[in-house]
């Protein structure tokens, strides 16, 4: 979550014109920060919600599991997010794109450019903001649901076995390149676009590679054993996404299929797991210390992931017109974001039963 706060955080610095808000002074530096945390981030998201199904699974029935996902994803969605946190990001993007008028008149202009088409996950094209991950994350549940319940049958436990085998060996667990690459590539190229089908296909490889992850320790062992060779390929995977991106103007979202499309999604897929590896290797090694902290932060995440954007736009709104150097603004917006999502949650949100529905929380005991 710490990742997807810096990621949005220096998105108003990166030399990305195509945000809700962005600086008259751009950093490249800034944009190589940004490409390495978002080649990783998102798709971490992804196979930690696989392996908190699994958990999830193991207390409650196919249904219950539904109906939580409806409490955690949807009521956030549909409450807090689009009426608290989307509308204001609306304005925001066409305040960037030049449009001068009254808030609501935005508003209005946005949500009637809407359209509904069966090439969208959620077959419409509303994607406001960051919101658009919790509508994929319960699609992904729901699809997938079926097959979460056999693989914790007796059969689905023998083949999470076989996979576990073939893992534990030699740079084994490094086999999951391969479904991501084929899902990259063979979809990439047919649904153009950010938020399409091709994506929701990767989410649900992650999800399910995140679901097997935690069903067999040999998994664990061997992204032990491994990570230092998941940061290289995170490396070599960066590397080649530079190379197209900055090297040969390479349009990620909008490239038809061709041979450049499947170099760059196999070196995108080769960085994706790498990265993932390093990172689950090291949070295991070094970070699994359970503690008052980790338990306060992992409630706060739903909370924080609601209100970051959101927070980082209305105070970047201001600070993108000071006279200063692009590093201080930078250090302004990340410090003072941060402070007012925790002093909201802390203050507004963490203490009140009714406010933390809305939140996709717990009640407090």
């Amino acid at each position: 979550m710490l990742g997807i706060f810096i990621l949005h955080a220096t998105h108003l610095f990166d030399q990305d014109s195509n945000w809700h808000l962005v600086n008259a002074d751009q950093s490249v530096l800034v944009l190589i920060l940004r490409g390495i945390i978002n080649m990783w981030a998102i798709p971490t998201f992804f196979v930690l919600s696989g392996a908190g199904a699994w958990f999830g699974l193991k207390r409650r029935s196919g249904g219950q599991f539904l109906v939580e996902r409806v409490r955690r994803l949807l009521v956030p969605m549909y409450t807090i997010g689009v009426f608290l946190i989307a509308l204001p990001m609306i304005y925001f993007q066409a305040f960037t794109d030049g449009f001068r008028g009254g808030f609501w008149e935005a508003v209005g202009q946005s949500l009637g450019a809407v359209r509904f088409s069966l090439r969208w996950p959620g077959l419409s094209t509303f994607f406001v903001g960051h919101l658009w991950f919790l509508q994929f994350l319960f699609l992904v549940s729901v699809v997938v649901l079926p097959l979460l319940i056999v693989l914790r049958g007796e059969s689905g436990q023998r083949f999470i076995g076989s996979v576990a085998g073939w893992c534990s060996r030699r740079g084994g667990v490094f086999l999951a390149i391969l479904p991501i690459a084929i899902v990259r590539i063979a979809l990439k190229g047919l649904f153009v676009g950010e938020y399409t089908w091709a994506y929701f296909v990767f989410a649900v490889v992650l999800f399910l590679i995140g679901y097997m992850l935690v069903a067999d320790d040999r998994f664990k062992e061997s992204i032990l054993r491994n990570r230092w060779i998941g940061l290289i390929l995170g490396i070599i995977g960066f590397s080649v996404q530079g190379f197209f991106i900055l090297g040969q103007d390479y349009q990620m979202f909008h490239e038809a299929f061709s041979p450049e499309l499947v170099l760059y999604e196999i070196g995108m897929s080769i960085g994706i797991w790498g990265w993932i590896v390093f990172l689950m290797g090291t949070a295991n090694r070094h970070w699994n210390k359970p503690g008052k902290l980790l338990s306060y932060a992992n409630e706060a995440v739903m909370p924080f992931y609601l209100l970051h954007q959101l927070v980082i736009l209305g105070i970047g709104w201001f600070v993108i017109q000071l006279d200063m150097h692009l590093v201080w603004k930078l250090i302004i917006v990340t410090v003072s974001s941060f402070a007012v999502i925790m002093l909201m949650y802390e203050t507004l949100i963490r203490r009140f039963n009714i406010i933390r529905f809305f939140f996709g929380m717990r009640p407090r005991k």
